[in-house]
Formats: C-alpha cells, sequence, structure tokens
C-alpha cells in the first residue's frame, strides 16, 4: 500500500468518524428538543383540564344560596324532595357519595352511569387528582368534601367525585406525539444530509493542510538525512584509515562541511517557517519608502553577478509609501536575486525593476534562465518544491527559498506569481499594497 493511499484511508476514516459525530449531535439535540416540545405541550394540555376541574370544585364549594332566589314556597318544595341534581359542563361528570360511599345522583347521570356505575368512593384520595382508566375511556377526576353548610343541600356534608372524559385531548397528545416523531425524524435526516455535505466543504481545507503537514514532515525527514549520510559515510571511510593526515582527505573533509553547511541552511528554513506557522515571529512594521530597503539586498549581487560574467540590470524609480517590515523585505529580495542568479546561464541578464499599478506597488526579478512550465507556477511556492530535483540539488537548494518568500508575502498582505519572461526566462512578481495618506 502506497503512502498516499494510506492517506487517503485515514483521511476517509477521520471524515467518517466527523459524520458519526455530527450524526450523534444532531441526534441528541433533536431528541432534547422532542422531548421538551413533548413535555410541554402534554403539560400545557392537562393544566387546562385541570384548571377547569378547579372552577367546577370552586362552583360547588360556592353554591349560591338558593333560598333567596326560588323564594319561600319553592325552597319548601326543594327541601321536600332532596333529590339532587348537580349540573356538570360537556365532558364532564359529577358523582355524589354519601359517608358510606353510596351513590346519591344515579337519575342526573342518565347514560353516563352505565360507564360510571363501578367508580366506588375512597376517602384517602381526597384532594388528590387522578387520571382514571374506566371502561377503556380516560378521566380526569378529584375527590373533595363538601361542607355541610353548603347552600346546595345535594352536596352538604357529601363526597362529590368530579370526572371529566379526556380521551379527544389525550388522542391529540398521541397524535402530536406522532407527528413530532415523523417531523424530527425528516428534518433529522435533512440536517445530516447538510451537514455531510458542509463538512466535506469544511474538511477540504482542514484536510489540505494535513496532507501538506504530512508531506512536509516526510520531504523534511528525507533532505536531512541526504546530508547526515553523506556526512556519515564519509566520517566512517576516514576511521578506516586512521594513519592519513588531513591533507589525505581534504577532500572527504571539504565534502563533510559543504553538507553541514547545507544542513545549516535547511535548518534554519525549517525553523522560519515552523515560526511562521506558530505565529511566534515577531514582525517591526513601519512606513517607509523603497530607497530604504532596496539597496541593502541589491549591492552584494552586484559583484557576485559580474564575477559569473552576467549583467545585473537595476530600474527603480518608484517612491511609493509602504508599510511592511524592511529585514523580511530584505530577505524576500535575497532569495529571489539567488534563484535568479543560480538559474540564468553565463552572458544572461538578471534585472530588476519596479513599476506601481493603482495601489499596489510591484517589485518585479527577471531572468533569462529556462523559465519555468504553466503547471508548474502555481506549485513552486509549495514547500520541497522542485521543478527540477537534480538542478536545485546540483545548485543546494532544498525547495524551501520560495515558500518564505511566499509566507513573507502573504504577511505583508501582498500577492507574488511568476510569468515568462520573453523571449526567454521568467518574472518574479511582488505586489505589495501602497499607503495612501
Amino acid at each position: 500500500m502506497t503512502q498516499k493511499t494510506r492517506q487517503n484511508k485515514i483521511t476517509r476514516r477521520q471524515q467518517f468518524k466527523l459524520f458519526l459525530s455530527i450524526m450523534g449531535a444532531f441526534a441528541i439535540l433533536f431528541l432534547t428538543l422532542g422531548i421538551i416540545i413533548f413535555n410541554l405541550f402534554q403539560s400545557s394540555t392537562y393544566h387546562s383540564i385541570d384548571k377547569d376541574i378547579r372552577n367546577q370544585v370552586t362552583a360547588i364549594q360556592k353554591q349560591p344560596n338558593m333560598a333567596k332566589r326560588v323564594g319561600p314556597a319553592l325552597n319548601h318544595q326543594m327541601n321536600k324532595n332532596k333529590k339532587p341534581d348537580p349540573k356538570a359542563p360537556f365532558q364532564a361528570s359529577i358523582l355524589v357519595f354519601d359517608d358510606k360511599g353510596k351513590l346519591l345522583n344515579k337519575t342526573s347521570l342518565g347514560n353516563r352511569y352505565s360507564v360510571l356505575k363501578n367508580i366506588k368512593l375512597r376517602k384517602k384520595n381526597v384532594n388528590v387528582k387522578q387520571t382514571l382508566l374506566v371502561n377503556k375511556m380516560s378521566f380526569r377526576s378529584i375527590l373533595i368534601k363538601v361542607s355541610k353548610k353548603n347552600n346546595n343541600p345535594m352536596y352538604a356534608g357529601n363526597y362529590i367525585l368530579i370526572m371529566q372524559n379526556i380521551d379527544t385531548q389525550i388522542q391529540a397528545i398521541n397524535n402530536f406525539e406522532e407527528i413530532l416523531i415523523i417531523t424530527f425524524f425528516i428534518f433529522w435526516i435533512i440536517a445530516l444530509v447538510i451537514s455531510y455535505f458542509l463538512a466535506r466543504i469544511n474538511m477540504l481545507p482542514i484536510v489540505k493542510s494535513w496532507k501538506q503537514q504530512t508531506e512536509f514532515v516526510n520531504d523534511a525527514a528525507h533532505e536531512l538525512r541526504t546530508p547526515l549520510t553523506i556526512i556519515q559515510g564519509k566520517l566512517e571511510y576516514m576511521l578506516t584509515k586512521p594513519n592519513k593526515t588531513i591533507l589525505d582527505e581534504a577532500e572527504a573533509i571539504s565534502v563533510s562541511l559543504d553538507e553541514v553547511s547545507r544542513l545549516n541552511s535547511l535548518t534554519n528554513n525549517l525553523l522560519v517557517l515552523a515560526r511562521s506557522d506558530s505565529a511566534t515571529t515577531k514582525y517591526n512594521f513601519e512606513m517607509t519608502t523603497p530607497d530604504f530597503f532596496l539597496k541593502d539586498p541589491i549591492e552584494p549581487f552586484k559583484d557576485i553577478i559580474n564575477s559569473q560574467s552576467k549583467v545585473f540590470q537595476i530600474n527603480l524609480y518608484h517612491t511609493p509609501t509602504l508599510y511592511l517590515d524592511r529585514d523580511k523585505i530584505k530577505q524576500l529580495l535575497i532569495i529571489l536575486l539567488d534563484n535568479a542568479t543560480k538559474y540564468t546561464p553565463k552572458n544572461g541578464t538578471i534585472k530588476i525593476y519596479d513599476q506601481v499599478e493603482g495601489a499596489k506597488y510591484q517589485l518585479v526579478i527577471s531572468d533569462t534562465g529556462i523559465g519555468i512550465n504553466d503547471k508548474d507556477k502555481d506549485k513552486i511556492f509549495g514547500r520541497f518544491y522542485r521543478v527540477d530535483k537534480s538542478r536545485n540539488s546540483n545548485s543546494g537548494g532544498h525547495g524551501l527559498g520560495l515558500a518564505i518568500a511566499k509566507q513573507i508575502v502573504d504577511i505583508h498582505h501582498g500577492h507574488i506569481f511568476v510569468r515568462d519572461n520573453l523571449p526567454q526566462g521568467s518574472e518574479f512578481v511582488v505586489e505589495l499594497p501602497i499607503k495612501h495618506n
């Protein structure tokens, strides 16, 4: 199994774990929300039922004085009959029991008596709200003891059981529960589908960063291993010849020192990138103009380029106000000029010039080397990327210079890109924002 295949499998496994965690989170969220909504609906329904029952209890306990309303003659007739005639709202029934548990209002119950006839008086349940199941019908009930001083002789001194049929409300609760389950299940599926695509979209930069980090570690290990292997080999070879002088082993020592220098350069560049990634690098931004930071990095290259029989042209005329870290921009120019010097053949031309495009200041470093293919132009700013690995190895490069250059430009909110230098070669363009007063 190749390394890329292993990375893809790990990535898919991570995406699947993330999807499972999202699915579980949504399930818990919707379940919790559903339970809360259902309990609120159920509590509201029973609260409404209990409120009606409380109103009936109040109406029973505060009966009006019938003697004042109907007059002495009719009051005498009512006392003579003493037949209870309780009136209850629709879906409610009132059962009147005496102290012995005898039902006193069978007649007024009418057809309801056949359903409620088996209900017995249980004095221990006084003032306790209950939900009863009678002949497959549900009732909400409360038993009260009415004072003997009650104005209605039908209730005075007796036990009153108020029962309200709640089949309709229970059916409504059950229907609401079913609708809630179906609705939340549908929305859960929709949320999962949306979250899946959002997770894939949001995971793309993470996966890309993770792959880049993995590749960076692998490439760094490879780059470090090469000079270390060479140094180790040379030292072990010299140990096999203990009688040789330094002069005899000058070549092996020189190669080892070159590799040490290369290793030191690579380590420093890795440290620069690591500090930038962890945001621990400190920058000294200030308002300045190009003439304050271009001279120092350019001057050393004049002698180097001339000594290699190459032409160096400098055309810098613009002086816009920029907000930048001069040391970092100097490092950027050294990287670009060094690359141009390395890959420009003898008698070739290296040129640096500037121009202003709108609100951007452009620095252009061009060479007359072999150029860069279009497919490689977007990749050369990646870490350890090499257009020609053998060429970079021979020139001492390790594919980190342009990555550092891009990082510096990004920190300055600028842009760096490469284009063809017709008829031959490449141009590296650095764009920096101009600060207007």
